[in-house]
Order: C-alpha cells, then structure tokens, then sequence
C-alpha cells in the first residue's frame, strides 16, 4: 500500500530549486495495487511512467512500480465541510504529471488522457501473456460492466446510450422535434382543432382556494385559508347517535357511534372533541406543507395557546402582527 509520507522530502529534495520535470504514464493493473484502492491512504495510483520503466512488464512487474499522488482540482475540494469529489481514475488509464525537487520526488497526477472510441482494450491475462496488445478497461473488482453506455471512451461526440439515436445538433430543427400533439391533449384540447387556443394560461395556472374557505380534509391548504381558521370559527358537522350500531361492553350498551346528519354548525376552535379533531389535522397539513415556515413545535405551541383560551396569542405565533413603524 502507499506510503503516507510522500510529503517528507529527503536531504536532497527541496521542492522549487530543482526543475520540474513533465511526464506521461498509464496507470498499472488493479491486482498489483488492490489493497491501496480499496483502502488506501489518499488518492494514489501505481504508473508505468514512460522513459523510466519498461514496457516490458517481465523486467519491471507492475507491483515493483512506485505510487502517483493526485492533485485534484479546486472544484473538486479537500473534503472539508464535506466538500468533495473523487478522483476519476481507472487501471489502464494515460495520465500526465509532474515530478521536481530532486532525487527520490514524488510524482504527482494532474491529469488523465481521454479515452477514444478507438481504444482497443484486453485483460491483464491477454496483456501478460502476449496474445492481445491493448488498453486495460475500467471495469474490475467490483465493478461490473453494463449496458448503460455503449463504450469507454470520452471525446467529443462521446458514448451512445443503447436503443437511444443521437441527433447532431447541426441537423435538430423542428421538423425532426418530438411532436407535441400528446401533450396539448393532457390540457384537453382536441390534438385536430383548427384555430388559436387562446386560454391555455388559464388552463395551467393551477386553481386558487378561496382564503375565507373551511379546509377540506385530504385538500391541500394555503396561508390565507390557515389564517382565516385561527381568525374564526370553525365549521363542523353535526353528528347524533346511531341506534342501530349500539356500543356494548360487558353485555350492556354505552353507547352508540355517531354518523354524520348532514348540518353544520359554527363553534369555537377547541370547544369540542370535533372542533379540536379539525384544528389539529389543520395544523398537521400546514405542517407538512411547510406554511409559514411552522413545524411540528410550532403547532404544538398554538394548540397549547388554543387549549389555554388565548386564540390571538396561537394566530400570532404563525402570522405575527406587523413591525410598529414611527414618524
């Protein structure tokens, strides 16, 4: 696995007073360093560096070949605050670096050269063996290879996606556009009328609630119709006993359940179990709708202030009077 004391320099390495020196390699197979990419220190990567090692891997094999440090770019961060992005580097890969301050100075990664589409790939097996000359591909340990691209490569025009036909840009008007006709249906537009549509504005400008309108359960609910309930009294319906659903407990009725009558009556918020239901789906639906900023806290602080009689107090936590202004 690499060392982590890349940046101890030795006596004679002093970085800036030595000339830095360019290079290109390519980056060594994952068995030679599977324990570094899996759970190694850092961002670091055995490479062939060309002029330095030979191509020949009998006379230098790939776990004799010295780690590369990667210098990644500003936008990809150091990980503080959780600022980061990983290093895009795969065994086979070219990459250029640099390498200055001396005898025994690291060599640092500081970019990688794009793959094409005429990049002919073979296995390490094929590659040791002398049957097949060619680049290694990405895919290794666990990670597999699908069909989500059509190859590895990354030039210009870049990989198809399978089944997916590509346009050049150069030859993309509207006459080769998707046609639209499917979507002016969804507005219920008849796809063969012949003239202007004139209110389709209308038609997706979603619909308004009233702010002096009772919430319906299942609805969602706006600021207006939130404040309008904690202003006022509350709507509910009027339910009596059904007799023919009587409760029993013990062999002896309690009670009946109630079913609905159909009429309605004003009452104060929290005055009854029905009143006190409603209120708090009320609040539970501002809560997940995010309304004025209130959470789960705030509304068990206006139930409480409601509880307490002080229905002013219970508005004013979510819709707050105005700032007083002087002269």
């Amino acid at each position: 696995m690499a060392t982590r004391n890349f940046h101890n320099s030795n006596k004679k390495t002093k970085y800036g007073e030595h000339d830095v020196k360019f290079w290109i390699g390519t980056v060594a197979g994952y068995a030679s360093q599977e324990k570094q990419l899996e759970s190694g220190f850092g961002w670091m990567y055995k490479v062939r560096i060309d002029g330095d090692h030979s191509n020949d891997k009998n006379k230098v094999k790939d776990d004799q070949l010295s780690y590369a440090y990667c210098i990644l770019p500003t936008t990809a961060g150091s990980g503080a605050a959780f600022k980061l992005r990983s290093a895009r580097i795969s065994q086979g890969d070219t990459v250029f670096g640099v390498r200055g301050g001396g005898v025994g100075a690291p060599a640092f990664i500081i970019g990688v050269f794009p793959r094409t589409r005429e990049t002919v790939f073979a296995t390490t097996t094929e590659i040791e063996n002398g049957t097949k000359s060619g680049g290694l591909t990405g895919f290794y340990g666990s990670l597999k290879k699908n069909k989500t691209l059509s190859g590895e490569f990354n030039d210009q025009i870049g990989p198809a996606t399978p089944g997916v036909t590509p346009l050049d840009p150069k030859t993309y008007n509207k006459s080769n556009s998707d046609n639209p006709s499917d979507k002016v249906e969804q507005l219920g537009y008849d796809r063969n009328f012949d003239g202007e549509i004139d209110d389709v504005e209308a038609k997706l400008t979603p619909p308004r609630v009233a702010g002096d309108k009772n919430w319906d359960e299942g609805e969602p609910i706006n600021s207006a119709q939130l404040e309008f309930i904690l202003s006022n009294q509350v709507q509910v319906e009027i339910k009596e006993d059904d007799l023919e659903k009587p409760l029993v407990v013990n062999g002896q009725i309690v009670g009946y359940e109630q079913k609905p009558t159909g009429r309605f009556e004003m009452v104060n918020l929290m005055e009854n179990e029905e009143s006190t239901a409603y209120i708090t789906k009320v609040l539970d639906q501002a809560v997940t709708q995010n309304i004025g900023g209130i959470d789960k806290k705030v509304a068990n602080d206006v139930l409480t202030e409601l509880r307490n009689g002080n229905p002013q107090q219970a508005k004013e936590l979510i819709f707050p009077p105005p700032l007083p202004t002087s002269d």
